[in-house]
């Protein structure tokens, strides 16, 4: 587990999903199979080889968009299409700026 993990405070209160959330569906790698003990997800599905696709919901997709960043190859947001969009947009501009 990378050292910039944020695990949910449980102490804080368990995650209410709300009708207003975004249902984010991620594709993990064996490496980011962390991914789905650290957050709270709605759905946790094993997709061979090690790999596993989940589903969490949140308000804000900001830190989703960070943490598939952090990610790398461990893992890839794939639903909804316009934060998987942004999500790629965020790599290729970062990787603009890093061989620059």
């Amino acid at each position: 587990v990378p050292a910039e993990a944020e695990p949910i405070d449980v102490a804080a209160g368990l995650f209410r999903p709300s009708p207003d959330d975004v249902r984010v569906t991620m594709e993990l790698t064996s490496s980011g199979r962390w991914v789905a003990d650290y957050y709270p997800c709605e759905s946790v599905e094993e997709i061979g080889e090690g790999r596993l696709r989940i589903v969490l919901r949140t308000r804000d997709t900001r830190w989703v968009r960070g943490l598939a960043l952090r990610l790398g190859d461990m893992g890839r947001v794939v639903g909804p299409p316009e934060l998987a969009a942004g999500v790629r947009d965020d790599a290729e501009r970062a990787l603009a700026l890093y061989g620059s």
